[in-house]
């Protein structure tokens, strides 16, 4: 069992009651201090500079089991270049180029991410350039193609499938932070006219376990903003991993706000999801398939403007979650706790990470103020494969926008064991906690 960590209450409790107490000044949106070159056109260059820091304590680590972490912090700091050049034809020529400095110190991270590995890592993420189309396709609308190759990511949706090709951690460091999400190399064209969107990708993932996968494909989306869309893609994978290699993937989701397309005033807020993944493997492989659904509802014309949001997501056993991310709390890395750093439940390192997995999950967000946002939620978690508990987790986050450039985040959760972590793992609660801050230009 963990030696208990004496968590920072009073740094904690300062920035919290600074952020309950609500004052700060929320800047028009302005050209960048760091901007060095405008021109005609929409032409400019800047330099682009982000630095974050994280503090992490946690007791029980992985449920009492004997695990050695307690605290830790992290860091990463990524200057960059960014450019923007306006031809005279309305047409543009545009790329981005950083480099990030990640670093783990002060003990080992809760995933052991940086046991037997450099603390410290530099590499390069971002490195792209790109075209716009400009009024060159008049009919189609302006900037209706977008070409950029290069080093970025590819998000699709909320990022249920695709939305993060890079890591961190295992020799990369900053493992919570991450700081690295691009592809090793990504070539992708994007068409856009009036409510349709659509793209061609093709990436290498540059993740810690890539084992060489690249991915290629399509997706097209239909949008009525505020009432509903619809969007479907189709991908085929290559990789080293017997498992993955000539899979393919299909993609289908939808989201609607029934009430706004029926004209009811009072229940336009309530708001629908669902996506659906299949995964058509080869080499005698058993297919996998994963899906959620989700419902939400806005409070508007009450005090902080709560929205309520209901979620069950279910990964079958045979899934490969491939490259989701973050696009939000709880979503995709589920939970603070669990979903973040997971926790192997026998010798093979077999962990729940989108796989063999049903969650549900509950979560309220306030927003007391203009430049803070309180989110609270429940997750309750079940082995797929046998209907059985695994835990439950209860996280509470305050996010803060202090200016434009400056934003700081608290977070605290509880896990608490149920039968499959209580027989293989430990029967402790979990609890932990973060300050996080970052500035970016």
């Amino acid at each position: 069992m963990n030696t208990k960590t004496k968590l920072p209450v009073a740094a904690a409790s300062l920035l919290l009651s600074a952020v309950l107490m609500g004052g700060t000044v929320q800047a028009e949106e302005a050209t960048s201090p760091l901007q060095f070159w405008s021109g005609d056109n929409g032409s400019y260059a800047k330099v682009t500079f982000g630095a974050s820091f994280g503090f992490f304590a946690q007791s029980n680590t992985s449920f009492g089991a004997n695990v050695d972490s307690d605290s830790w912090m992290e860091s990463v700091i990524r200057p960059g270049l960014e450019f923007n050049f306006g031809l005279d034809n309305t047409q543009s020529i545009y790329g981005a180029l950083d480099i990030t400095q990640s670093n783990t110190f002060g003990g080992n991270d809760a995933s052991l991410s940086n046991v037997g590995y450099d603390d410290h890592s530099l590499r390069f993420d971002h490195a792209y350039i790109g075209w716009k189309s400009g009024d060159l396709f008049s009919a189609l609308g302006e900037d209706a193609i977008d070409v950029k190759i290069g080093r970025d990511k590819y998000v699709v949706g909320n990022g249920f499938l695709f939305a993060n090709q890079g890591g961190a951690g295992w020799g990369r460091a900053a493992y919570w932070i991450g700081g690295r999400n691009s592809a090793d190399y990504l070539g992708v064209i994007k068409m856009t006219s009036g409510n349709w969107s659509g793209d061609v990708a093709y990436f290498k993932a540059d993740n810690t376990g890539s084992a060489d996968t690249k991915v290629g494909g399509g997706n097209v989306e239909y949008n009525e903003e505020g009432m509903y869309y619809v969007g479907a893609g189709i991908y085929g994978v290559d990789s080293d991993t017997e498992k993955r290699d000539s899979m393919m993937i299909y993609n289908g989701r939808v989201g609607i706000n029934p009430f706004a397309i029926a004209g009811v005033d009072a229940l336009k807020p309530l708001h629908l999801e669902f996506e659906y993944v299949y995964e058509d493997k080869d080499n005698n492989f058993k297919n996998g398939n994963a899906w959620y659904a989700q419902i939400g509802y806005t409070f508007e014309n009450c005090p902080y403007t709560p929205t309520l949001t209901y979620r069950y997501a279910s990964f079958d056993t045979e899934y490969d979650s491939m490259y989701y991310g973050s696009t939000g709390w709880e979503q995709w890395y589920q939970g603070e706790i669990i979903g973040e750093y997971g926790v192997a439940v026998d010798a093979d390192d077999n962990s729940y990470w989108n796989s063999n997995l049903e969650t549900h999950m509950l979560k309220l967000s306030v927003q007391p103020t203009d430049a803070v946002t309180v989110t609270m939620a429940y997750l309750n978690y079940n082995e797929y494969s046998s209907g059985k508990d695994i835990a439950q987790e209860y996280d509470v986050i305050v996010d803060w926008n202090v200016t434009d450039y400056l934003y700081l985040s608290l977070v605290g959760g509880i896990a608490t064991p149920d039968e499959v972590y209580e027989k293989n793992v430990g029967d402790d609660n979990w609890s932990y906690m973060m300050i996080f801050g970052s500035i970016s230009f």
